[in-house]
């Protein structure tokens, strides 16, 4: 059974999970619903076709952009990791260094479990919390999809929505990791933000660069 610390971590993340949550799920539903105007604007396509190739090879396919699936991705599914990691780094390297700054990490290493368990159980609320923003979003989705009647796969709209959580996990730990090693969040976050910020510059890079196309 999972101890108290898992749980109040949790119950702590509430009003988080509430405001990242709704506000990322409201926005992917306004995507749904703003897409058919959009698709009666074929200007947009024919400037879009007008970019420098480098822009180009960010968008992907561009003809795609004018099916919701297309949209969804450039608007909402290629930044979505992104905002998620944000989230989960922004806990994470709280989630010992936060005791510290508080003056109540002698309360919460005097209870009668291990000190690995204590950070494993941390990590884990923050991970859930994660997820559990992601599921609004999806949630969000469904249902905008459903209320506009959208003709697109709702298996591709929850494994797109889930495709971004393991590497977010990973950041997570990673933050965990620094809050363990540092004595401030700031540091930790640095830490953890950097591989962040790091993976997602060498990601465009790679995009761009022909010697890099075969790593992922």
């Amino acid at each position: 059974m999972l101890s108290s610390i898992y749980l109040k971590t949790l119950r702590d993340l509430r009003g988080l999970i509430a405001a990242w949550g709704l506000g990322l799920a409201a926005a992917a539903a306004l995507n749904v619903v703003f897409f058919p105007a959009f698709q009666k604007m074929p200007e947009i396509l024919t400037f879009l076709k007008s970019l420098p190739p480098v822009l180009k090879t960010f968008l992907g396919d561009i003809d795609s952009v004018f099916t919701l699936e297309g949209f969804l991705k450039l608007k909402l599914f290629d930044i979505l990791p992104l905002l998620l990691a944000v989230m989960g780094v922004s806990q994470g390297s709280r989630a010992l260094t936060g005791e510290l700054e508080h003056k109540t990490v002698d309360m919460l290493l005097a209870l009668p479990i291990s000190r690995r368990r204590v950070v494993l159980e941390k990590y884990l609320a923050i991970a859930t919390a994660v997820a559990a923003v992601a599921a609004m979003v999806a949630a969000g989705l469904v249902a905008a999809c459903a209320a506009v009647g959208a003709d697109i796969d709702r298996i591709y709209l929850l494994a797109a929505t889930f495709n971004g959580l393991p590497p977010t996990w990973l950041f997570v730990a990673l933050a965990v990791f620094g809050s363990c090693a540092m004595r401030t969040s700031r540091h930790a976050a640095i830490l953890a933000g950097g591989v962040v910020i790091g993976s997602y510059v060498f990601e465009t890079v790679r995009l761009i660069s022909p010697e890099l196309a075969g790593w992922r």
